[in-house]
């Protein structure tokens, strides 16, 4: 029960997210840095503004990204449970992740939960993600797979299947929206923050291990010791789908996240070819290098502002009824957003929904309006404009207005209409039968 209130809760949190659609910026980072990934999606999660998208529905194989539907998965089921829920590595998931990534789990050694998320998501370890879902799935890997891409559609994807636990089959396909969705669905769990940010992991000794083992993260722009130029301070976490090239050559992706003065934000990196990567260390990371430049930009160029001042009047309406006064109108929020680093709300335009006047009475708070902050072209955002103050009616000229409105309303004048073609059809009439009163007293009077 407590796994089903703890799922609701953080689908809840996730649905309402994805009620407010993302406003589309639209900023384009070409001046710093020329994205070569394939596809790119770019989110301050603060005020759900995309800063930059390339591609961003694209399907695109998921390869070792997968693990984080995987981790996902676990997390909502097990978030509880992850140091007393353990599973057993079996020959037969040792075989299918053969030459692949992997953490050395060996089969007969048994593993905590926590302690595979730890392999998966820092190692992208394929052995640890498929021992997991093999044993919690009470080995039906294809039970396991469904409840994947169920959970990923309550997420919110739209472009994602997964046919495996790990990435190995090529029938895993994503887009760079979705592993955004769900990265942002990870980033609820305690336990998931707290792997994502760890350098490195010291894995207990084993059945068939002695000593311990170091578990180093790939994702080396968390590491301050040894990420040299990848290290960015800002950075909380990520994983990569592969771990990186030398003499072979490819294309890599990475979903990570960054914080730094308040704000954060998603980078869904996918398919950056190795080329990209001029950092020049011999083991190439180009998703990471591309996460970086991204990052710089972000944090240099932009910041989250009050677009409006809730303290200050926008704007005034007259009103009616009240002599000469006029209302003064405030936000009813401040909108805070993205804006360029440097500038103020200045640079955004607004799009004001007023009524020409009001009636008093008004009260204060009352909605009046509407104004729409619109950005780069894009809208980003409608807020209520509300009565800044209390205004009563004068009743004399309410008096006279009703006269006024009563006078010149279509129902007057068609009462004064009839009224006049009764009048004049009774004058017709009076005058028609006065006529022939006198014809008869004429003749009277001559007989």
């Amino acid at each position: 029960m407590k796994k089903l209130l703890a799922l609701f809760c953080t689908l809840a949190v996730t649905v309402s997210l994805l009620a407010m659609p993302a406003a589309a910026v639209g900023y384009d980072p070409s001046a710093v840095y020329s994205v070569q990934a394939a596809a790119a999606y770019v989110v301050n999660t603060d005020t759900n503004v995309i800063i930059y998208e390339k591609n961003s529905e694209q399907q695109m194989q998921a390869n070792g990204l997968t693990k984080l539907m995987c981790a996902a998965l676990v997390l909502t089921n097990y978030q509880d449970a992850l140091d007393t829920t353990t599973f057993t590595m079996t020959s037969a998931v040792s075989d299918y992740v053969y030459q692949t990534d992997y953490a050395d789990f060996r089969p007969g050694e048994t593993f905590t939960v926590r302690e595979a998320l730890y392999a998966m998501l820092l190692r992208n370890a394929n052995d640890a993600a498929m021992g997991m879902a093999y044993q919690l799935s009470g080995n039906d890997l294809t039970g396991w797979v469904s409840q994947m891409n169920s959970l990923s559609q309550k997420i919110g994807t739209t472009g994602s299947t997964w046919t495996d636990a790990c990435g190995i089959d090529a029938g895993n396909v994503t887009t760079a929206k979705d592993m955004y969705l769900i990265l942002r669905y990870l980033m609820d769990f305690d336990a998931f923050k707290e792997i994502e940010k760890t350098a490195l992991f010291v894995l207990p000794a084993k059945e068939k291990h002695s000593a311990t083992s170091n578990l180093l993260n790939l994702n080396v722009m968390v590491n301050a010791t040894s990420g040299g130029q990848y290290y960015r301070s800002a950075v909380q976490g990520g994983i990569l789908d592969v771990k990186g090239y030398k003499a072979d050559t490819g294309a890599q992706s990475a979903v990570s996240w960054a914080t730094q003065d308040g704000a954060t934000y998603i980078f869904s990196i996918m398919g950056s070819p190795d080329t990209c990567d001029t950092y020049g260390y011999e083991n190439r990371r180009p998703a990471l290098f591309e996460t970086t430049k991204l990052v710089d930009w972000v944090f240099s160029s932009f910041t989250i502002q009050s677009a409006l001042d809730t303290t200050q009047p926008l704007c005034e309406v007259k009103v009616d009824y009240a002599g000469n006064d006029s209302l003064l109108l405030y936000p009813a929020d401040d909108l805070k957003t993205i804006l360029p680093a440097g500038s103020d709300s200045s640079v955004t335009q607004k799009i004001y929904n007023l009524p020409e006047s009001v009636a008093a009475p008004v009260h204060q708070g009352d909605v009046v309006g509407s104004v729409t902050l619109v950005l780069a072209g894009e809208s980003i955002g409608t807020v209520d404009l509300l009565a800044g103050q209390d205004i009563e009616r004068n009743s004399l000229l309410f008096a006279v207005a009703q006269l006024k409105a009563f006078f010149g309303s279509l129902y007057f004048r068609v009462v004064l209409t009839l009224s006049l073609i009764c009048l004049a059809v009774y004058l017709g009439w009076f005058l028609y039968h006065a006529y022939l009163y006198r014809n008869d007293s004429h003749r009277i009077r001559r007989d």
